[in-house]
C-alpha cells in the first residue's frame, strides 16, 4: 500500500509580496484596469466588517429599546446582508426611531490611518476604482490628488477647470455610468456616507441591479471588458461578489479577474482548495502570507505593487492615441 510523506513545510512557500500578473500590468497600461475595494481595506485603519456594521446598528436598536433582548440574540447570528436588512426595516416602521450616525460607525482610528496609508497607497496605482464601500477614505485621497494644480500654473487656472477637477467622484446610482470608467475616477457603486440612498437592504440591491439599470450596465462593462483586481474581498463577502459577477452576464474567454487573498503559510492545501473555488465563478487567487503581520501585511503588498503599477498606468484608450499620432507623423 503506498503512503504518502507529509510535505515539507519549506517546500511550497507563499511569496511575501507576491508577483504581479502579467495580464494585471496590460491592464495598466492599456487603462483597463480596474481596483475593486472591499471592507478588508478600511478594516486595517479601524473600520468595521460588514457584519460589525450590522451588529452595531442591532445594539442601537437594543439600546433604543426598539427590540427585545429575546429578538437581539436570534438576530445576531443571521449573516450581514439579512441583518442589516431586517435593522433597517425595523428602523422603517418604527416611530420616532432615527439610525444612529453612518459617520460614527465608520471612522477610522487616526493611529492606523497614519500608519498603513494604504488608500494613499491604493491611489497611487493610477487606475479606474470601484468600491462597495461606504466610507470617505478613497474620496479624499482623489480629492487630494485632483485639488492641487500645480503651483507654477495655479494662478492661470480658472474655476470651471478646477470644478471639473473636482468630479472624479461618483456615487448616486445615475453615476454608475460606463463613460465615468476613466483613470483616477472613484465609483462607489452602493454610495457612500453622505448619500440618503445607500444600498444597505436585499431589497436595495434587487432595485439597484435591475436589468438595464446603471450599476448593472456598468458591471457588465467592468467584467466583462476591463481586467479586475478585487481588494480586501473574502468569503465573508462571496455574497456580494457572487450577485455582482452573475449581473454582469459574464462569458469568459480569458482570465480577466483577481483577488488578493490572505492565507496562513500553513494553509497552503486549504489554499489551493479556494482557488478551485473563486476559479468557479471566474477569480483567481493572488494569495499573501499573515503569519507575521496578520491581515495589516495588505497594506505592503499595496505600497509594493503601486510602486511598480502606478509609473506604467495609463488614461484609457491610451495606446490607442499614440498609434493615431504616429500614423499622421508618418
Amino acid at each position: 500500500m503506498k503512503t504518502h510523506s507529509p510535505r515539507k513545510s519549506n517546500e511550497i512557500r507563499i511569496k511575501n509580496i507576491p508577483d504581479i500578473p502579467s495580464e494585471i500590468f496590460d491592464a495598466a497600461k492599456r487603462g483597463k484596469l480596474v481596483l475593486f475595494i472591499g471592507a478588508g481595506v478600511s478594516r486595517i485603519i479601524g473600520c468595521p466588517s460588514w457584519y460589525k456594521l450590522a451588529t452595531l446598528y442591532l445594539k442601537d436598536l437594543r439600546k433604543k429599546k426598539s427590540i427585545s433582548f429575546h429578538e437581539y440574540k436570534h438576530l445576531e447570528s443571521l449573516d450581514a446582508r439579512k441583518l442589516l436588512s431586517i435593522c433597517m426595516k425595523i428602523y422603517e416602521e418604527g416611530k420616532n426611531i432615527v439610525p444612529a450616525d453612518l459617520n460614527s460607525f465608520l471612522k477610522g482610528k487616526d493611529k492606523l490611518i497614519e500608519e498603513y496609508r494604504i488608500y494613499e497607497h491604493l491611489y497611487n496605482f493610477n487606475v479606474i476604482y470601484v468600491t462597495t464601500n461606504y466610507d470617505d477614505y478613497l474620496a479624499k485621497e482623489a480629492r487630494k490628488t485632483h485639488l492641487e494644480p500645480p503651483k507654477l500654473i495655479a494662478n492661470s487656472i480658472s474655476e470651471d477647470v478646477i470644478r471639473k477637477e473636482k468630479q472624479n467622484i461618483f456615487s448616486s446610482k445615475k453615476e454608475m455610468l460606463t463613460v465615468n470608467l476613466d483613470k483616477g475616477n472613484v465609483l462607489y457603486l452602493h454610495g457612500r456616507i453622505q448619500n440618503q440612498d445607500r444600498i444597505m437592504t436585499i431589497v436595495d440591491y434587487m432595485s439597484h441591479y435591475e436589468k438595464g439599470s446603471e450599476p448593472s450596465v456598468l458591471l457588465e462593462e467592468i467584467f466583462v471588458n476591463h481586467t479586475v483586481l478585487f481588494i480586501g474581498y473574502g468569503l465573508e463577502e462571496y455574497e456580494i461578489l457572487e450577485f455582482m459577477i452573475s449581473k454582469s452576464h459574464i462569458v469568459e474567454k480569458e482570465l480577466k479577474h483577481f483577488m488578493l487573498y490572505p492565507i496562513f503559510q500553513e494553509e497552503f492545501d486549504i489554499l489551493r482548495r479556494l482557488e478551485k473555488y473563486y476559479l468557479s465563478f471566474g477569480v483567481k487567487l493572488i494569495p499573501y502570507p499573515i503569519d507575521n503581520d496578520g491581515y495589516e501585511h495588505l497594506s505592503k503588498v499595496i505600497e509594493n505593487w503601486s510602486k511598480q503599477i502606478g509609473p506604467v498606468s495609463q488614461p484609457k484608450e491610451f495606446l490607442e492615441k499614440i498609434r493615431l499620432i504616429d500614423e499622421v507623423l508618418e
